[in-house]
């Protein structure tokens, strides 16, 4: 039984860990606005359930430090402006993301792609 409950252990720890690698590293975004198309880049640090980034766009910089991953999703707030958004994702594969963005300014779903150099 000792067995059977640890190996259960190991491969659940072992496939959050593949899911979280997966998130870590720099992605592109792209976003339809009414205002026109948003771009910007996001940067995901991943360690152990915790998510920590930076968004960058030509309005400038920005981190958030308290998101939680779990298994192949994830979930992260910031604010801009005095307005809050979460972003919840969603691993599609080795390279998409899907994110779901709801808060004061409205809510959208999109999908990211991974940066590769």
């Amino acid at each position: 039984m000792k067995k059977i409950l640890g190996s259960t252990f190991m491969l659940l720890f072992c496939t959050t860990m593949l899911f979280a690698s997966k998130i870590d590293g720099k992605w592109a975004a792209s976003v339809d606005t009414d205002n026109g198309t948003f771009e910007f880049t996001l940067t995901y640090k991943v360690d152990g359930e915790k998510l920590s980034g930076t968004m960058v766009s030509e309005m400038g910089e920005l981190e958030f430090a308290d998101g939680k991953v779990n298994g192949d999703t994830f979930e992260y707030k910031f604010e801009i402006e005095g307005y809050s958004i979460t972003h919840k994702g969603k691993v599609l594969n080795d390279n998409e993301i899907q994110i779901k963005s709801s808060g004061d300014y409205g809510e959208n779903e999109y999908v990211i792609k991974k940066i590769v150099k």
